[in-house]
């Protein structure tokens, strides 16, 4: 008789506990319809202002929480081309939060004309340039394709190249003057160093991770110690191998 009296009180108390949980859903539901969106806050704004976000997504204040889709918005923020992430969230006391993530840039492309027009990532996304942030990053001068806010570089020997100068570091990164697009694939041009002009340096189409590293080895080894020297060209377009032109000053 004990056993089934206590299987039948715990049957009723599961079956009370399972009401107020849909009870208190359907009122917590019923509560956020009549909720409304007081306050939009952003987070991780560098070079996007607030202003193109509003913009982006579109959502006034006074609008009932629950109808607004953030996964519909965060969609939207994507679309600018400095956002690398979005997330936004709604807050119940009627504040749509925003956090966003911008895509850093690892060279600013300059056009034929010799003018700049928009920084790039190691992704091969183009960002254009703004006077809210500046970068100290290498320049690269040539043709990389039309812009497309929406589309990455499809070059690839361009994408190989900006995946290897984000993984450069500061030292390899400060002897890079220029790299300029040439009919054999990439220039990299030098910095000026001691009695050394700026020194052409042929890259070729692939494998920049590794001649960036022959290239720091090779100015460690000869160009800071033979500055009786004038280095003509340096090629690297063959694998393992340096070929250079020099003769005494």
């Amino acid at each position: 008789m004990t056993d089934v009296r206590f299987t039948f009180w715990h049957k009723v108390g599961a079956t009370l506990l399972l009401l107020g949980i849909v009870g208190g859903g359907y009122t917590g539901w019923r509560w956020m319809e009549r909720v409304t969106l007081q306050e939009i806050s952003m987070h991780g704004l560098v070079n996007v202002s607030e202003d193109e976000v509003h913009d982006l997504i579109r959502v006034d204040t006074g609008r009932v929480m629950i109808d607004i889709n953030t996964v519909l918005l965060e969609d939207r923020i994507r679309r600018h081309p400095w956002i690398e992430s979005a997330s936004v969230s709604r807050v119940p006391s009627g504040r749509l939060d925003i956090q966003l993530e911008e895509r850093t840039p690892v060279a600013l492309l300059f056009n034929s004309a010799g003018v700049s027009s928009t920084y790039m990532d190691s992704r091969g996304h183009r960002m254009p340039a703004t006077e809210r942030a500046s970068y100290d990053v290498p320049l690269i001068t040539g043709d990389v394709g039309i812009y497309h806010p929406m589309r990455r570089i499809e070059d690839a020997s361009t994408l190989e190249l900006l995946r290897a100068l984000a993984g450069l570091g500061p030292r390899t990164e400060g002897l890079i003057s220029e790299l300029v697009r040439i009919d054999s694939g990439w220039e990299l041009r030098l910095a000026a160093s001691g009695s050394h002009d700026s020194i052409p340096v042929w890259l070729g189409r692939e494998g920049f991770a590794d001649k960036f590293r022959y290239v720091q080895a090779f100015w460690d080894a000869e160009i800071l110690r033979h500055q009786n020297k004038v280095f003509e060209l340096v090629d690297l377009r063959f694998n393992s191998q340096i070929v250079v032109r020099e003769h005494n000053r």
